[in-house]
């Protein structure tokens, strides 16, 4: 037997013991500490086949969550995540693909007794977010589905703390005995000097450190030093990417938008998220290991070709690229 008939035999005898689905993936699971990508579409518009944006991480069986998008609490469920494993929770922006389900999550807990106090830290408004989400729902707290004790407030099941407004250089915001969660702003706003919105809006990078391993989610983001710079050395890279050409194609097809509405879109895409160029030239420059791609925008049911998004990140990357599914781990 040749040597390249053996070794393709012993790929075949792999392949065909390999449990159905399975795969060798470039960017494996570490069992201390696993990055989930629990919905990878950018939003806002619905899809099937992909969540909105959210993702968990699951150390020494705790659970953390960073971003709540809509159909998150059923991403949970179809990862086998107790909720009741949940310890704290972190939200790069205020865009509804991204906290929609907060107080779903929050309220879940409550509901299924679930009360030991967990933060929610964000940008600025998360405090008052949360509480406000509390006070929204005192007729849910004041409707008990039993004639017993219905345990202690809403109010006491989770607090939201505002990440400093401008932190160009990274600040610590989470400690515990699993993580070590660091924020930085990045570039996904540039608004007009001195408006209400220049003020207010916030956009986080996270680095995590967890079990041995450094994480790095960039938030929606356009290019950006800072990101780069905590990003440097890190084992994975969760990054989010867009296709230009694809997104114009999408909103043109939306009924009800103008030209006007559709040119200045397309300048916030531009300038405030990634394309894949950009996310390589991060990877290179921060030296990551491994990037995985999500936040897939457009990201539309029945794509499968997303060589757009995996080639144009690897002509300048040299290591391993992947676009992500929902519920893959890393």
């Amino acid at each position: 037997m040749t040597l390249l008939r053996a070794a393709a035999l012993a790929l075949l005898l792999v392949a065909c013991s390999a449990p159905k689905g399975a795969y060798a993936s470039p960017c494996p699971a570490s069992g201390a500490a696993q990055w989930i990508t629990l919905g990878t579409a950018g939003g806002p518009l619905p899809r099937l086949q992909r969540s909105q944006p959210a993702n968990a991480l699951v150390v020494n069986g705790v659970l953390y969550l960073f971003d709540t998008g809509n159909g998150v609490l059923r991403q949970m469920k179809a990862a086998e995540l107790p909720i009741g494993n949940l310890r704290a929770i972190f939200i790069t922006h205020h865009h509804i693909d991204h906290n929609a389900d907060l107080g779903a999550v929050l309220l879940n807990r409550w509901v299924l007794q679930h009360h030991t106090p967990i933060p929610v830290w964000g940008p600025r408004g998360t405090e008052p977010m949360v509480r406000d989400i509390f006070s929204a729902n005192l007729a849910t707290e004041n409707a008990p589905i039993t004639a017993g004790p219905v345990g202690p407030a809403l109010a006491t099941t989770a607090k939201g703390y505002d990440i400093a407004a401008d932190t160009t250089d990274p600040i610590l915001i989470f400690r515990d005995e699993n993580i070590a969660v660091t924020a930085v702003a990045n570039s996904h706003y540039h608004f007009k000097p001195g408006s209400a919105a220049e003020r207010f809006a916030r956009s986080y990078a996270f680095r995590i450190e967890a079990a041995g391993r450094v994480i790095v989610l960039t938030g929606d983001t356009g290019p950006s030093a800072a990101v780069t710079r905590i990003a440097q050395g890190a084992d994975l890279l969760v990054s989010e990417v867009i296709d230009l050409p694809g997104i114009r194609r999408t909103i043109e097809s939306l009924p009800n938008l103008t030209p006007t509405f559709v040119d200045a879109l397309m300048t916030h895409m531009r300038g405030n998220h990634l394309t894949p160029t950009d996310v390589g030239r991060m990877a290179k420059t921060a030296g990551v290991r491994c990037v995985v791609l999500t936040h897939i925008a457009p990201g539309l049911d029945g794509d499968s070709n997303l060589s757009v998004y995996r080639d144009g990140t690897a002509r300048i990357f040299s290591g391993p690229v992947i676009v992500a599914r929902d519920l893959e781990r890393f």
